[in-house]
């Protein structure tokens, strides 16, 4: 054999193990990175998803104290009851402040209505709060009671997207 002839076939040789290490140990590895690379997207993706629930769990923690807020000063704009003793305490205080005379209060009847087929009849408000019907007796001049209705009227009311209550919710 030729110099040149071992020169080849060493070449061939060395191409031939190269080939066999290639497809024997490379390819698989880098079939196994391609795998690899596909876990770490879906687990990122999974990580992803479970920050946003924490910012949003986070957001909810931060509105709890106000939005707790919010409910309790619901309930003392429209009590479970008539509470007539602190609806006459505070329209007392308003009167008081108007420089008017409060003279009675009483609860009247329930008016009569019709059966709605939602339930049994009831003056409720979209809300599902059930109306209180009362009859207020005051003593003034013009200029006081409007002063003190305006007052009255300012116990409960909207500014904005805050709910601003100081009293009960009165209507007309």
């Amino acid at each position: 054999m030729k110099p040149r002839d071992r020169l080849v076939l060493g070449i061939l040789a060395v191409a031939g193990v190269l080939a066999a290490l290639w497809l024997g140990v490379l390819a698989p590895k880098r079939e196994e990175v391609a795998g690899l690379r596909d876990k770490v997207t879906a687990a990122e993706q999974r990580r992803d998803a479970a920050n946003t629930k924490v910012a949003q769990a986070e957001q909810a923690r931060a509105a709890y104290g106000r939005d707790s807020a919010t409910i309790a000063r619901l309930g003392k704009a429209t009590p479970p009851q008539a509470d007539v003793a602190s609806l006459v305490y505070q329209l007392e205080s308003a009167a008081r402040d108007a420089k008017v005379d409060f003279r009675s209060v009483s609860v009247q009847d329930q008016p009569a209505a019709a059966p709605s087929p939602d339930g049994p009849a009831a003056a409720k408000t979209a809300a599902g709060i059930t109306a209180a019907p009362f009859s207020f007796s005051f003593e003034g001049s013009f200029f006081k009671l409007h002063e003190l209705l305006r007052s009255v009227d300012r116990f409960a009311r909207l500014e904005g997207q805050t709910i601003k209550i100081k009293g009960r919710l009165l209507t007309a």
